[in-house]
């Protein structure tokens, strides 16, 4: 079967898609991509959907399959909701262009794409403030997402999340303030982003914040500081005696954040409760405290 006839197939909504058929479309070079895109334009749109979204997880769990030139080439579909999937798509994508890409996007008219732009562009704020980017790209993505964090015009979904991203830079001091801001709104949802924005800031100051939220009777707001103590890393140690607790909430999300986290602070009691939890009766507390073991054990190398 020729290329053409194995992407039409793709098309075909009668056909369940397999993962051996979605292979089809890793690593395409540029003749591939063209007639991709032609045929592509002509899939009716749930199927367009549905094959974006099958592919991500399959890209992550074969890492010699690469599925970056499909996920770029829809960033221009017509549907917002495959725009959206397709950054998802995107997430280990570090070249400057991609960034370039992203910000151009939080023009889009679906305020979902937006917020999906501005979510990816966090692992580029990241990156810039350890050092791994250039600064001028550096400065690209933190004037994108401050220009986006202070737009009245911009949903507030998307506002929020140009916060969480701005917690990386650290050192800024109009970061700061928007951190405060935020966490000062009246929606909890901006201030659970703020609590977020606090553990990437990794600024002393936030502890307390962060500190009071583990013990909040929201649980959402109990979740995002659970992961906020895990972005602080080594440095989260004086909030482990607070965070303990949360590893046996009643909420598993809160809980596998907790113990997610405990692989990150590390330290002997932290890896003391861990030991325990790869014992739980638990699936998913089990294979968390797996993982995060795990992780301690290679911060240990």
């Amino acid at each position: 079967m020729s290329f053409e006839e194995q992407i039409a197939q793709l098309g075909d909504l009668a056909k369940p898609l397999s993962h051996n058929e979605l292979r089809t479309l890793a690593n395409l070079g540029p003749e591939s991509l063209k007639i991709f895109w032609q045929a592509w334009r002509q899939f009716p749109g749930e199927r367009r959907l549905a094959i974006i979204r099958d592919i991500n997880p399959l890209a992550e769990d074969n890492v010699d399959l690469d599925f970056r030139p499909v996920f770029q080439v829809c960033l221009g579909d017509s549907d917002p909701e495959v725009r959206a999937a397709a950054i998802a798509g995107l997430w280990e994508d570090e070249r400057e262009d991609t960034m370039d890409r992203l910000i151009r996007m939080l023009g889009d008219e679906s305020g979902a794409v937006r917020e999906a732009a501005v979510v990816a562009l966090a692992s580029f704020a990241y990156r810039g403030e350890i050092g791994e980017m250039s600064p001028a790209a550096t400065q690209r993505v933190y004037g994108a997402l401050m220009q986006t964090a202070i737009d009245p015009e911009q949903p507030l979904d998307v506002r929020r999340r140009a916060v969480e991203g701005l917690g990386y830079f650290a050192s800024s001091k109009e970061v700061q303030v928007e951190i405060g801001r935020a966490y000062a709104h009246p929606e909890v949802t901006v201030r659970e982003s703020a609590v977020l924005a606090m553990g990437r800031s990794m600024r002393p100051t936030w502890y307390p914040y962060i500190e009071r939220e583990l013990k909040s009777p929201s649980p959402a707001m109990r979740y995002e500081a659970a992961r906020a103590v895990g972005e602080l890393g080594e440095d989260g140690q004086p909030l482990l005696p607070s965070l303990l607790p949360l590893v046996d909430d009643d909420d598993g999300e809160i809980s596998t954040a907790a113990i997610w986290s405990l692989g990150q602070v590390g330290g002997p009691s932290a890896k003391r409760v861990l030991q325990r939890l790869v014992r739980s009766k638990d699936e998913a507390r089990r294979t968390a405290a797996t993982e995060a073991l795990e992780e301690l054990s290679l911060g240990e190398l």
